[in-house]
């Protein structure tokens, strides 16, 4: 019975970090998902039925408590358990009864869960301690009767399996988020929250090999120098929030928007004509010159942004884009600023 249990305990815990540590390497997108982490507990219950605990008789399968790890979506709950009782029935010839008494038990867990807030480790393990009572008292009043040493054992068993995994489970995730918010904030701008530089790079080396034409705009503020030493860096700050907030009116459906450093901007369209973009970046241009920034509570100020625009088709380059979107920025600024340029498209 000892080593039963040490194999449970031990089961649980590789698995739950042989499914994340394996899956992290490929792709920690899916990591989060709903299905990956259905499927991950569906594995672990069936492990746990080949290494049932043995006593006084009769065998004691812990397959429920990872089972009530399983969260978010309440179709994958249902589909995990189905799954599980067929592995329940065909593997270890478990009796119908017993299956039905879990299945009835699971299924009033998993629609009381949704009304608390959060499943913590304390929450999950109350859970689970009343779920193997009521099945044992379920098994003891319609299958076989059971002595007061074997619902102690077993309950004992079961808190013990729910606290590991759980503590684990969150343990792993912990990691996990640290090192999310870590990848974000190395392509996110901590001001705007727009992507920075890595993450246009990242956009347009995306884009590349998946579109027929990108778009480049290169948006900078026009003499933001002048904002910052007469209102201020907090008055500056603000004005970049305002600006981000209105680049981001403009961008349609499909693109993307950047900061590419104190007061340069970037918007990345894919399959956008070229005449198109050029309307969009003087729709911009005339939008800012239009509008009023708050640099304190009663004091306004007017702005202007010069534009540069490059355009990529099937034979151009990355490279290319960028140098033409970068010397036509400059090229509006030498014109006078509050000006939008770009290379005639060549037919």
């Amino acid at each position: 019975m000892l080593i039963d249990f040490v194999l449970n305990i031990s089961i649980t815990i590789s698995v739950i970090y042989l499914f994340h540590r394996i899956q992290y390497s490929e792709d920690s997108a899916k990591l989060t998902s709903a299905a990956f982490q259905a499927a991950l507990m569906v594995t672990l219950a069936v492990l746990l039925l080949f290494v049932p605990i043995e006593y006084r008789g009769y065998s004691f399968s812990l397959f429920f408590v990872p089972l009530l790890l399983i969260k978010n979506k309440l179709y994958l709950k249902i589909a995990a358990f189905a799954l599980v009782a067929a592995a329940h029935y065909f593997l270890s010839s478990s009796s119908v009864i017993e299956i039905l008494i879990a299945g009835v038990l699971y299924i009033t867990a998993i629609l009381i869960m949704p009304f608390f807030k959060s499943q913590t480790t304390p929450l999950m393990t109350w859970f689970n301690f009343i779920f193997t009572l009521l099945l044992l008292t379920g098994i003891d009043l319609f299958l076989e009767p059971l002595v007061w040493m074997q619902f102690l054992i077993i309950t004992f068993m079961s808190t013990a399996l729910m606290i590991t995994a759980s503590v684990m489970y969150e343990d792993i995730h912990s990691i996990i988020r640290v090192l999310d918010r870590l990848n974000r904030e190395e392509y996110t701008d901590h001001l705007t929250q727009l992507g920075n530089i890595k993450a246009l790079d990242n956009e347009v080396n995306r884009l590349g090999s998946r579109t027929e034409t990108i778009s480049l705009l290169l948006i900078d503020l026009d003499n933001f120098k002048v904002v910052n030493d007469t209102y201020g860096y907090g008055a500056g700050d603000a004005v970049i929030k305002q600006i981000t907030g209105l680049l981001k009116n403009y961008v349609p459906t499909g693109g993307s928007i950047y900061r590419n450093s104190g007061e340069e901007f970037s918007i990345v369209l894919a399959d956008v004509s070229f005449d198109r973009t050029v309307r969009l970046a003087e729709a911009i241009r005339n939008a800012v010159e239009h509008t009023n920034f708050h640099v304190g509570k009663n004091e306004v100020i007017s702005l202007t942004v010069s534009v540069g625009i490059g355009f990529k088709d099937s034979g151009g380059t990355r490279r290319q884009l960028f140098k033409d979107a970068d010397n036509m920025l400059h090229a509006a600024k030498k014109m006078g600023q509050n000006q939008v340029m770009f290379l005639p498209l060549i037919k």
